[in-house]
């Protein structure tokens, strides 16, 4: 078991093993809790992290699901997502019927045919483009990110179009070269009239805030 300190309220928490990467909700507070096993290895007398405490009545059958205000359901239809890595993007998604596309240096190939190129872990940000028909046509209107769990996280890829949501393990972050990227990125993917009066999400990619999770 992996022993814990919940950074909110202070009560010490265990986990199981094969749960490091992933965030649970605090038994006692109710706050997120990322599961990380600490240099001391210390064994303190815990709540298990992963069986909600008897008086947390508002956490009973929501064990397994992250906060609302960062866990992902499954891909909306409307929007787009990519996958980066610390300066790249790695895979993109449409509703398009082809699936998780990863990018190439030859174009873009399909993942449930390149499964064995999938990495088995590192740093990767789910980027949701949040789009929206109005009557001038299709626009950006936001733009989220989340945090993926650093094993194993990009080989469910290929298993289906939402699995991905089941690896998010948190509020992700843009670093500076990210949002150069993804500026890069829209201009690529969208037509101008898409994205070029997005105000909010192109000083988001502008200004010097990398730890703001998106924007809407």
């Amino acid at each position: 078991m992996i022993q814990i300190v919940c950074p909110h309220c202070g009560t010490k928490l265990k986990a199981k093993e094969h749960l490091e990467g992933e965030v649970r909700p605090c038994p006692k507070c109710g706050e997120p809790v990322k599961i990380l096993i600490p240099e001391d290895h210390e064994q303190l007398p815990s709540t298990p992290l992963d069986e909600p405490a008897a008086n947390a009545a508002h956490l009973v059958g929501k064990k397994e699901r992250l906060p609302t205000t960062i866990h992902l359901e499954r891909l909306d239809r409307q929007n787009r997502y990519l996958i980066c890595d610390r300066a790249h993007v790695f895979a993109t998604w449409a509703n398009d019927g082809k699936g998780w596309m990863l990018k190439t240096l030859s174009g873009m190939i399909p993942v449930h045919r390149n499964a064995d190129k999938l990495p088995k872990e590192g740093t990767f940000t789910l980027v949701e483009l949040k789009l929206r028909n109005t009557d001038e046509g299709l626009r950006l209107v936001g733009l989220m990110t989340y945090e993926l769990a650093k094993r194993w996280a990009l080989t469910v890829l290929a298993e289906g179009d939402d699995v991905i949501c089941q690896k998010i393990t948190g509020k992700g972050s843009l670093s500076h070269d990210l949002k150069n990227v993804l500026r890069l990125t829209l201009r690529d993917m969208f037509m101008p009239e898409v994205w070029q009066h997005a105000a909010p999400v192109l000083e988001f990619l502008h200004n010097a805030d990398y730890h703001s999770h998106g924007v809407e």
